[in-house]
């Protein structure tokens, strides 16, 4: 006899998203302003966001990019670094600053009424920071420490493989921190001519939410940042060479009870057609917890505690990996499974209704609480910018997932899942995996990635 409480409850109807209206100027100097209005709660969030991020690096300077954000509230204006902080948290506000691989973001939330006092600080800290030496150089210490710690995680080690291995030489190949040897090469000089190439008015913009009057904005943001000046804006970053690279890179540590894994290819960029089809694959093969991947190495063979695929969206191009954690010894059999699982998802008839409904409802049903608050506006609004993206973006994320087709799905695997292509890191205990490992039938190369 079956009890109902067993039984999964049927998803709700998908709520659909209107993103609000964007009151758009600009200034003279070329900055860009986008204010959203809300007035639920008497708060404001700000957002500056610069179109230059990771891949801006120099070839020999790795991790230029995120050091010099990182200098930025080390002192600014008449404020050394402590009475930075203190003046924000007398707002009671935090600056909350990003160096993504696109974009640098300094993002404040604080109360309407300190809307001039927070953007006085925030062009501060981008239009006159200080950029001394002695916080240079502790800045710097203290990146290389963290790189010594990222170093002795195996999740660092195989992000980092796997991210070289399908960007190879491109500035998307590495991690935001660059490596210990760049770092070292680095000067003060070269964060001050960074930050006076890169952070200028025409790559930026301002993005502010909340119970805020978009006039009384423009007015301020004139009077914070009318007398910002900077270099004309570059051309992006070209995008990567999409490359095949089907080996089986080996990172030895020596004891480990289990296998970090990654395995993944060359990805499409964020403005890609077919983009709501891409996401709901990923989510049906390893985007949720009752995907196919992880229902397969969790729930049947008990090897992991769970495993996960994500498409990686940046400007130029992305990054397509599955994730996970197994044993050991049983490392090639979760590599097998997923390349297997993989190949499955793009097979004719592969995908159910009953399957696809759940990877849709994972989409799109709770899509709709990604918009409640002005922060999340804001960070919705910066994605746009970055990425290029028109207003409607998110209108048509809900109804353009639910439209879907096993068929559509099914295509959308074949173009963009390519497990023949893919590159398989495994970091572990070489004695115990690679042995196993060479049933898979690739090239097993030792690597050590660069930190």
């Amino acid at each position: 006899m079956t009890s109902g409480r067993f039984q999964m409850p049927a998803p709700d109807a998908s709520t659909p998203v209107r993103f609000p209206d964007v009151v758009r100027n600009t200034l003279g100097n070329g900055l860009t302003v986008r204010v959203i209005p809300q007035d639920t709660v008497p708060v404001v969030t700000l957002a500056l966001v610069i179109q230059r991020g990771t891949s801006d690096d120099p070839a020999e300077h790795h991790g230029l990019a995120s050091l010099t954000g990182d200098l930025l509230d080390e002192g600014a204006g008449s404020r050394d670094a402590i009475e930075v902080s203190e003046a924000f948290g007398r707002l009671g506000a935090e600056l909350d600053l990003d160096v993504g691989p696109d974009a640098t973001s300094l993002a404040v939330t604080t109360l309407a009424r300190h809307l001039d006092a927070v953007l006085d600080l925030v062009a501060d800290i981008v239009i006159r920071p200080r950029l001394d030496e002695p916080d240079f150089r502790r800045v710097r210490e203290l990146r290389t420490s963290r790189l010594r710690q990222l170093s002795r995680l195996p999740g660092a080690a195989a992000d980092r493989a796997i991210a070289s291995a399908v960007f190879a030489d491109h500035p998307y190949g590495h991690g935001s921190l660059g490596t210990t040897a760049a770092l070292a090469r680095l000067t003060v000089d070269d964060a001050r001519a960074f930050w006076s190439a890169m952070y200028s008015p025409g790559e930026a913009a301002l993005i502010a939410a909340g119970a805020v009057d978009p006039d009384r904005v423009q007015r301020s943001v004139e009077r914070a940042f009318g007398v910002w000046s900077g270099a004309s804006p570059r051309p992006f970053t070209a995008a990567p060479v999409a490359a095949v690279d089907p080996r089986i890179l080996l990172v030895d540590r020596p004891g480990a009870p289990q296998c970090e894994v990654r395995v993944g290819h060359f990805g499409p960029p964020r403005r890609v057609d077919g983009y709501h089809a891409i996401v709901t694959v990923n989510a049906l093969v390893g985007g949720q917890f009752t995907s196919r991947i992880n229902r397969r190495l969790r729930e049947e063979k008990g090897v992991t505690y769970g495993a996960r695929s994500a498409f990686d969206f940046r400007r130029a191009a992305g990054l397509f990996a599955c994730e996970t954690s197994v044993q050991a010894d049983r490392t090639a059999e979760a590599v097998e499974d997923i390349l297997a699982e993989l190949e499955d998802v793009s097979r004719e008839g592969a995908v159910e209704d009953d399957e696809l409904d759940r990877a849709k409802a994972s989409l799109t049903r709770g899509y709709v609480r990604s918009f409640e608050t002005a922060s999340q506006l804001v960070r919705a609004a910066a994605l746009l910018l970055t990425y290029g993206l028109d207003e409607g973006t998110f209108d048509r994320f809900v109804p353009g997932v639910d439209s879907l087709t096993a068929a559509d799905v099914e295509a959308a695997a074949r173009k963009f899942i390519r497990p023949a292509d893919a590159t398989v890191v495994v970091v572990g205990d070489a004695s115990r995996c690679r042995d196993t490992l060479e049933i898979l039938g690739r090239p097993i190369e030792a690597v050590s990635p660069e930190f």
